[in-house]
């Protein structure tokens, strides 16, 4: 978007890519704009989204059950594994989860005000609906106003009609207006710029040739990919979020059983008439678990929507314990957390053998000493922690203690990141850039999604060997007389491809692709490499 001023419709490796709506793309082109290209301006829009989500923690359960409780739900949140983790990758998934959190905290909180604030939050609403739309489709339309159908189910129709005021059907009706204002101006342009052509079977069709915009978007990616297994390409077990959620929850995955036994005291009567908001964040973490399980495409971030709401489920309990250690039962999990401590310190030793088996391990020295220096300091606080327990018992002092334990782990996360991630291809961008002239060009072979990152670096698209991905079939099939020169597939193409060069080849390639590349019989040399990316070049002819 940055590169063409083409706002309307996103592009991957300058090819139409109508996956998801625009408004991360937005957000990041907006800090690209500003700051220029490097890791920071990439994550800066998902780590935004990230810190928005846990003030929105703060201020919801603030609202619903006080200062104390508003803290602790945003520490909760910011330090549960996922949400961490997802806050620092470049994804959808925290953009839409951060709205869809938004507009059930607005609805929650709705529920429990009156005057010109009630009137505010159900326009908050529809508006973080919308925005939710806009990040990844009608999933941030759709949860929201489940979530919200079931608890008023769980609390009783009658009840829940009972809370609603005359006022809320104009608060109501302005909020829609709101909703399809964002919302839809870029379908409708989208739309308008992707009609589909003559040869398309039709909306109900399962064949994308000729397809335009509204069945790729709609049918493709909203109904296909939910129900039909080839089509999304990332089936899973049912059982597979039920698995990965409290996952990851942890470390506050220990104190969840007590959370929610305290939430239940008195029995469902109770929980219905005294702390119907405890019942919303439960309804609001099923739901989304159990929305997902039954759909045949399942990756691990779909499910980050959860954790606000079970934020708030443990804060609101661990502002209680705050307020008064010795009314709660809190040594089993206190052990729990100690055994987790020293799990960790073991962790870097198993961690390094394994990478350095793989070949992972780049400079396997200065793993060793990071790896290291995290399980001597784990191993440190754990211990800390450990005495403190033995000393006190749960007190605060050990409550805080545990807690520094959590934020020594997560300030160790980027670092053992760097062994267990991919290779980014930005070293191999640095290296074309200082050898490359004007009539060079630059082709990534085999396998783009090893290289998604490479155009990117080089603020270039590139050529490929091989047939498009299978993600970018759609966009190239509706733009192939434009991009048809770029991908050349087969040996004999690709060896006429290189006869008839101008200037010099640099060409990407990952390991697992050597074998296919070196039986090309090309004259190329290696230059550099990062990991399991390789950089070969290929000389321009005298």
């Amino acid at each position: 978007m940055v590169a063409t001023g083409d706002l309307v419709t996103p592009r991957l490796n300058g090819m139409p890519y109508f996956y998801k709506p625009p408004m991360f793309y937005w957000m990041q082109a907006a800090v690209i704009k500003t700051v220029g290209i490097n890791r920071v301006s990439a994550r800066a829009a998902n780590s935004i989204m990230a810190v928005l989500g846990i003030c929105a923690a703060y201020c919801a359960a603030r609202a619903l059950y006080g200062r104390s409780a508003g803290i602790a739900s945003a520490a909760v949140l910011g330090t549960s594994l996922l949400y961490y983790a997802l806050g620092q990758i470049v994804t959808l998934d925290m953009t839409v989860s951060v709205f869809i959190s938004m507009a059930l905290f607005c609805f929650i909180v709705a529920i429990k005000r009156s005057g010109i604030w009630r009137g505010i939050l159900i326009l908050g609403f529809f508006i973080f609906c919308a925005l939710a739309v806009l990040s990844k489709g009608l999933i941030g339309l759709l949860i929201p106003c489940a979530v919200a159908f079931f608890y008023g189910l769980s609390v009783g129709p009658v009840c829940f009609f009972r809370t609603l005021k005359l006022s809320d059907v104009w608060w109501v009706s302005a909020g829609i207006v709101l909703f399809f204002a964002v919302v839809a101006p870029w379908h409708i342009l989208a739309a308008l710029a992707n009609p589909a052509c003559e040869n398309a079977e039709g909306i109900f069709s399962k064949k994308w040739d000729g397809q335009g915009f509204f069945w790729y978007y709609f049918i493709h990616e909203h109904v296909l990919r939910y129900i039909d297994a080839d089509t999304s390409m990332r089936n899973q077990p049912f059982w597979f979020f039920l698995v990965f959620a409290p996952v990851g929850l942890i470390p506050w995955l220990f104190l969840l059983p007590q959370s929610v036994a305290d939430a239940l005291k008195g029995g469902w009567k109770n929980l219905r008439a005294n702390n119907s908001p405890m019942l919303f964040f439960g309804v609001w973490a099923v739901f989304v678990v159990l929305f997902f399980s039954f759909s045949k495409s399942k990756l691990v971030p779909y499910i980050i929507s959860i954790y606000p709401a079970l934020a708030v489920i443990v804060g609101v309990w661990l502002a209680k314990v705050w307020k008064n250690p010795a009314e709660f039962k809190l040594k089993p999990a206190a052990w729990l957390f100690i055994a987790g401590g020293y799990l960790l310190s073991a962790a870097p030793a198993v961690i390094y053998f394994v990478q350095l088996h793989k070949g992972k391990l780049i400079d396997p020295q200065e793993a060793a000493i990071v790896l290291a220096v995290f399980g001597i300091c784990m191993f440190a606080a754990t211990t800390f922690a450990l005495v403190q327990l033995l000393k006190n018992g749960v007190a605060r002092s050990t409550m805080l203690s545990v807690f520094a334990a959590v934020i020594l782990l997560f300030v160790f996360f980027n670092p053992l990141g760097v062994y267990l991630q991919r290779p980014s291809a930005e070293p191999l961008a640095a290296e074309i850039l200082k050898q490359k002239k004007p009539q060079d060009i630059v082709v990534i072979a085999f396998e783009y999604g090893k290289f998604q990152d490479l155009p990117v670096w080089l603020n270039e698209i590139t050529y490929n060997f091989g047939a498009p991905p299978g993600e970018q079939e759609f966009g190239y099939m509706r733009e192939e007389d434009k991009h048809r020169h770029r991908f050349i597939d087969g040996a004999d193409r690709i060896r006429e491809f290189v006869d008839k060069r101008r200037g010099a080849i640099f060409i990407a390639v990952s390991e697992g692709n050597l074998e296919q590349f070196y039986k090309g019989g090309l004259t190329e040399k290696k230059i550099a490499e990062n990991g399991i990316h390789k950089l070969f070049k290929i000389d321009a002819k005298n």
